[in-house]
């Protein structure tokens, strides 16, 4: 049961890393990559999506990519934890 934990603890950052890049090469972010913006989880990059101009045409896209970021970013913290309790009760049950 422990190298499922372990194999499961390791596989959490690239499950999420590719879900997001499957999640950005949509077609409704195909203007955001033609246009040269980088497309990662960056909090950095995540955030200036918000502050984005209103007369920017790409604000919208910019606004939905941002969100699904942060989402993606849970979801990490999310998988890390369910990982962490299994490991716990695996470790208090045997």
């Amino acid at each position: 049961m422990n190298w499922l934990i372990d194999a499961a603890a390791v596989m959490v950052i690239p499950a999420v890393l590719l879900s997001f890049w499957i999640t950005s090469r949509r077609r409704e972010f195909a203007a955001l990559r033609a246009s040269g913006q980088k497309l990662n989880l960056r909090l950095a990059t995540l955030y200036a999506g918000y502050q984005r101009p209103f007369g920017d045409p790409l604000r919208a896209s910019h606004i939905r990519m941002a969100r699904i970021g942060f989402l993606h970013w849970a979801m990490m913290l999310a998988g890390f934890m369910i990982v962490f309790v299994a490991g716990m009760s695996s470790l208090l049950l045997s």
